[in-house]
């Protein structure tokens, strides 16, 4: 690598950096205040609040990654452009069209770290982040039972108890409402709740008590006393609507590709759902492309510097949103095939990249006078 590859590298990788860092701690300060009920609860740790946040990391990075590039790259340019060192180099021969060969090195490296992390990486941490959420809701279920209170925060359940240590309950009544035809009320000496596995479901233990059924449809009436009496719930909404991080990049790359696949009972529709989404996986990332294209043209074609950079790279990133955003709509309706609808950024910023680059070569080093 050259001394002016080199750098205009550094030009570029300190905004790029920093960009980064940025608006990544904004995603995740978002998300983190998004779920304050859940990570900030009677039964978090400071140890948990760190596992999801780290598990969360790469999935934000994956969002960030092209706008960063982009505003690395311009920003970059822009510098060398607003100090007039490219009308130098055109003096000394060097066109600026030279400039574009490493940012686009670049791009292709950050794309493909893009993609990797999409198909890859992304599924593993948002699962451990979703089992962890979890986790944490269960542990607010349990520490959110207080004594004297009755607590409803289980859907189709109502816990009181009279004394509450350490997650132990002393006289404990609890009425079952899931069935609304058979209502149960039960009374018991002690009792808790206890995790089971990964999923939505905790264990209710009740030690020594009675139960009252009533069918209201037969009028019957039914009492049965228990030395120890267990009872899976599952939390249901309580896990879904707080705690859940239910999107398609939680999906592996062999799940993404079963739902996209042609099997019986599978509406065509959700067919091209499925397979828009992961391609829309790998094309997000490879925006980064047509960014690379645009960094120089963007960067170096106006008096603006880097103020002007910033601007174009907001135009150039909502021109890209609303560009993926049409092909989905597109392989969805079943107007283009998912595989080519979701590339039309990349084919869009790319040919618009490339007239800029036409451009910019036949007005030489004075089109950034």
């Amino acid at each position: 690598m050259s001394l002016l590859d080199r750098y205009l590298a550094r030009e570029i990788l300190l905004p790029f950096a920093a960009g980064l860092v940025f608006l990544t701690q904004l995603l995740l300060a978002t998300q983190v205040f998004a779920r304050a009920e859940v990570l900030f609860g009677s039964g978090v740790s400071l140890g948990d609040v760190a596992a999801v946040t780290l598990a969360l990391l790469p999935h934000f990075v994956g969002y960030v990654l092209p706008i960063a590039f982009l505003l690395g790259a311009t920003v970059g340019v822009a510098r060398l452009a607003e100090d007039r060192e490219v009308i130098a180099l055109g003096a000394a021969g060097v066109s600026p069209l030279r400039l574009v060969r490493v940012p686009v090195l670049l791009g292709l490296a950050v794309g493909a770290l893009g993609v990797w992390s999409a198909l890859w990486l992304e599924p593993t941490t948002l699962g451990a982040a979703r089992t962890r959420l979890n986790e944490i809701v269960k542990k607010n279920v349990r520490s959110d039972v207080r004594a004297g209170t009755f607590f409803d925060g289980i859907p189709g359940y109502t816990v009181y108890a009279e004394r509450v240590s350490g997650g132990e309950w002393e006289n404990v009544l609890l009425h079952d409402r899931s069935n609304p035809d058979t209502p149960v009320l039960a009374l018991a000496s002690g009792g808790r709740l206890e995790p089971v596995g990964a999923g939505q479901e905790m264990r209710l233990a009740l030690d020594a008590g009675e139960i009252h059924r009533e069918d209201l449809a037969s009028a019957d009436y039914l009492v049965a006393t228990f030395r120890r009496a267990t009872l899976n719930i599952g939390l249901g909404s309580a896990l879904t609507d707080r705690g859940n991080v239910g999107v398609a990049n939680a999906l592996t790359l062999a799940e993404a590709m079963e739902r996209a696949r042609p099997a019986p009972g599978r509406r065509p529709e959700d067919l091209r759902r499925a397979a828009a989404a992961l391609q829309r996986r790998i094309a997000a990332p490879l925006a980064v492309i047509p960014f690379a294209l645009l960094a120089v043209p963007l960067g170096a074609s106006r008096r603006g510097g880097r103020a002007f950079a910033v601007g174009a790279t907001l135009f150039a990133v909502l021109g890209q949103y609303l560009l993926l955003r049409g092909g989905e709509v597109l392989a969805v309706s079943g107007v283009l095939p998912p595989a080519l609808a979701l590339q039309i950024p990349l084919i869009v910023l790319g040919a618009l990249a490339l007239a800029l680059l036409a451009l910019l070569a036949r007005r030489g080093p004075g089109a950034v006078r």
